[in-house]
């Protein structure tokens, strides 16, 4: 065929009032809003066709000048494995085959998911340390309150093995960690945030964490506002202890989920950064700086049915973590949801991130989605609704009272029934009739967590089970 047939056969431009009166055409007397406007499960509308925002700017994120990752995000791979041997040789593979990240993962962690490492002694931290000191990768704790202790040992041995600038997140937080029924002492975590702040390591030393409230099946708009509120909380308790309000931000990952909804992941991502934004200039921060985010594929996704799916899914969460300029992500494996993942698996979710980096060089943009009418709305929106939620907490006491009272269980559980009755293409319909079956390396440990409640830590795998 000779392609220059096609050169009157372009379309004409349109308008969007030409576009809707086309469309309302094909509608053949349907309604409009009825059948073309969606909401999402926070009530948000999304509309079919949005215009550009003219004079947009990119949101800027925090990673740029990561010495290890260059302008891309940190590629984190969890060391989950209670086998400590095994979980070495892990961690050495994910280092070599393009892992920029190692999380430390505790069976005590709302993130084991039932998998995760115990305690272990200071002659294993002090091997992770030396590793750190030799190789230039980020090191992030994944820890249960009550295993706090851990990052003074982590911290020391660090020290001790000349990593005193390694890029460590240490992943206080005693707010969120209370929603798992995990209770610790608040002074007690302030004065152990000051030693932290006081070791001069290049991370952060505090979450604002919004994953279990996600996996528990919040909504986004409750995600963002839990994660501000636990900022709020850390900024009280910091100050107590001295430490200046830019101290605190600089010292604070935002911790987020990714799933496979592309345009309100993205959406979620900027959103946070606008909150974070707006909280350093109502302290009177007169430059605020970009937050250090922090996102995990979600585990309330994973399906346990043809779990070989959760590729597609997990690699539409790291694009749109990632293009929404997300500083560290981490992928829970394919096949976590059945059990201990095998190496096959880990290495699909190293290479999820590994390929859509060096292979369609997402990271050589920042912040793409600015300007474009549809995400810039839904990030206004989600920031908006966020705001709205979180002022309501601070009314009520802060995050603390909240949770004390029961408000935040109330919230996730009310947004988890609402969303446990839509059906799930590939687990409730239409469901792969043969199951396969996959390498293992064990089973998962559903009650490793101890204390958490089964309301919260709920991930629909009833759904798919």
């Amino acid at each position: 065929m000779d392609a220059s047939i096609l050169k009157d056969a372009g379309f004409a431009p349109v308008d969007e009032a030409g576009w809707r009166k086309l469309a309302e055409k094909a509608l053949k007397g349907a309604d409009f809003d009825a059948t073309l406007i969606s909401r999402s499960d926070d009530g948000l509308e999304i509309r079919p066709i949005y215009t550009r925002r003219d004079g947009a700017l990119p949101l800027a994120h925090s990673h740029a000048a990561t010495p290890h990752a260059g302008d891309a995000w940190t590629v984190n791979q969890r060391r989950d494995d209670a086998d400590l041997s095994r979980a070495r040789a892990q961690m050495a593979d994910d280092l070599e085959n393009g892992a920029t990240g190692i999380a430390l993962i505790f069976q005590s962690s709302a993130a084991a998911h039932g998998a995760g490492i115990t305690a272990g002694s200071e002659t294993a931290f002090r091997k992770t340390a030396a590793a750190r000191a030799a190789a230039p990768f980020s090191l992030r704790l994944e820890a249960g309150f009550v295993d706090r202790a851990l990052a003074t040992t982590l911290a020391r041995a660090l020290g001790d093995a000349g990593a005193e600038k390694a890029t460590v997140h240490f992943g206080l937080d005693p707010f969120t960690s209370a929603l798992s029924g995990t209770y610790g002492e608040a002074g007690e975590s302030a004065a152990l945030a000051k030693t932290l702040i006081g070791f001069g390591f290049s991370g952060t030393v505090l979450n604002a964490d919004g994953r279990l409230a996600h996996n528990a099946g919040a909504g986004e708009a409750l995600e963002l506002a839990i994660v501000a509120a636990a900022l709020a909380e850390n900024l009280r308790l910091l100050d107590a202890e001295g430490i200046a309000p830019e101290d605190t931000f600089a010292a604070t990952s935002l911790c987020l989920a990714a799933d496979q909804d592309q345009f309100l992941t993205i959406a979620k991502f900027r959103a946070a950064r606008l909150i974070h934004a707006k909280m350093q200039t109502a302290c009177g921060i007169s430059e605020p700086k970009p937050a250090h985010l922090h996102a995990e594929t979600s585990w309330r996704m994973l399906t346990k049915r043809d779990p070989e799916t959760n590729i597609l899914r997990n690699t539409i969460a790291v694009f749109s973590a990632g293009t929404a300029g997300a500083d560290e992500i981490t992928v829970l494996p394919h096949t976590l949801a059945l059990g201990i993942p095998d190496p096959f698996a880990r290495r699909i979710a190293r290479n999820t991130q590994v390929v859509l980096i060096t292979e369609s060089n997402l990271a050589h943009v920042a912040d793409p989605a600015a300007g474009a009418g549809g995400i810039e709305a839904l990030t206004d929106a989600l920031a908006e609704k966020a705001w709205e939620i979180f002022a309501g907490i601070e009314k009520k006491g802060g995050l603390s009272a909240a949770i004390a009272s029961g408000e935040i269980k109330a919230l996730v559980e009310a947004a988890r029934a609402e969303r446990s009755v839509k059906p799930i293409v590939g687990t409730t319909l239409f469901p792969l009739k043969d199951e396969r079956t996959f390498t293992l390396l064990g089973p998962l440990a559903p009650d490793q967590n101890t204390g958490l409640s089964p309301v919260l830590l709920a991930d629909l795998a009833e759904v798919a089970a």
